[in-house]
Order: C-alpha cells, then sequence, then structure tokens
C-alpha cells in the first residue's frame, strides 16, 4: 500500500517538475521572460545552459510524468535537477564544503557551469551510492568528498570518486 503511494507521489513529482520545464522553456522560445518570476528565470538560465536538450523540454508527451527513457543512460530531467540543486546549495552557501569546492574550481579557470557540473557528479555520486546500500543520504560522506576534491588537481576528482564508491561497502 506505501509502496503504490510512493510510486502515485514520484509520478506526481515528476510530473509538476517537467510541466515547470516545459512552460518556462515556452516562455524563454516565446521572449517572454520577463513574465517570469526570479526564481523562475533562474530556472530559464539553466535550460538556457542545456539548449542541446531542448526536444526534450518540448516533448508534450511526457509531461504525464511516467518513466522516462531518453534513449540512453542519460536523463536530461535528472541532469537539470540535480544542476538546480546545486545552484540552490550555492545560493544558500550550504554545505559550504560545495561553495569551497565552487571557488577552488573556479580559480583553476572552471567556469561556473563547468564547477557545477563537478559538484553534480558528487552529489550524484553519493546519492547513488545512498539508493544502492538503501541508506538515507549521507551528508557527511558528501562533505567529506567535496572537501577531499577542494584540495584536489581537477583531472583527480573522477578517480577520488571512484574510489570512493568502490570502497563504499554499508550504510554508515
Amino acid at each position: 500500500m506505501a509502496s503504490d503511494a510512493l510510486k502515485k507521489a514520484a509520478i506526481q513529482q515528476r510530473m509538476l517538475f517537467r510541466q515547470s520545464i516545459y512552460y518556462i522553456w515556452g516562455m524563454v522560445k516565446s521572449d517572454r521572460r520577463d513574465e517570469l518570476s526570479e526564481k523562475e528565470n533562474n530556472f530559464a538560465e539553466i535550460l538556457m545552459d542545456h539548449e542541446e536538450y531542448s526536444d526534450h523540454f518540448e516533448n508534450i508527451e511526457i509531461l504525464d510524468g511516467r518513466e522516462y527513457d531518453a534513449g540512453a543512460m542519460f536523463n536530461p530531467f535528472l541532469h537539470i535537477s540535480t544542476h538546480q540543486m546545486v545552484e540552490d546549495q550555492l545560493s544558500a552557501n550550504l554545505p559550504v564544503q560545495a561553495t569551497s569546492l565552487y571557488a577552488a574550481l573556479g580559480g583553476k579557470g572552471f567556469s561556473h557551469h563547468e564547477a557545477v557540473h563537478v559538484i553534480a557528479m558528487i552529489l550524484v555520486h553519493v546519492m547513488h551510492a545512498s539508493a544502492l546500500g538503501k541508506c538515507p543520504f549521507e551528508a557527511a560522506r558528501y562533505k567529506r568528498l567535496l572537501i577531499k576534491c577542494s584540495a584536489a588537481e581537477p583531472s583527480e576528482i573522477e578517480k577520488i570518486i571512484e574510489e570512493d564508491l568502490s570502497s563504499y561497502t554499508t550504510c554508515h
């Protein structure tokens, strides 16, 4: 019974998220961003940075929230969602370790977009590991990885994340 309720809630959440994307992208395309709220305009910026997924943003057939197969392993909606999560973290300066990594990457020549992608990669990694272990999100682990990656060379970051995943055995 609870499982059905969770499935329905997930579908509803996906539906609302995709409808927001569809609406905001439509406003961008029709040059009506001045009618959007500040939060919607911030989200519009993320969508415009990912214009290569516009065919997904415009796909009216997926607005019902069903599982979505983009035809590959990559899900543009998950990507946009994690992008927004990182933007929210940076805006709130929480966790501060995300902001520190962002600054460190900027100092090494990363653009805003590239730095957000690195932080999102770490966030998705921790979310995935938690899901695999059926554990709650491990904020302490996320912060540790952010700190470790801040001190590393950019070329070492993926290796740090892979090592963390391979050494992970159970919930902490």
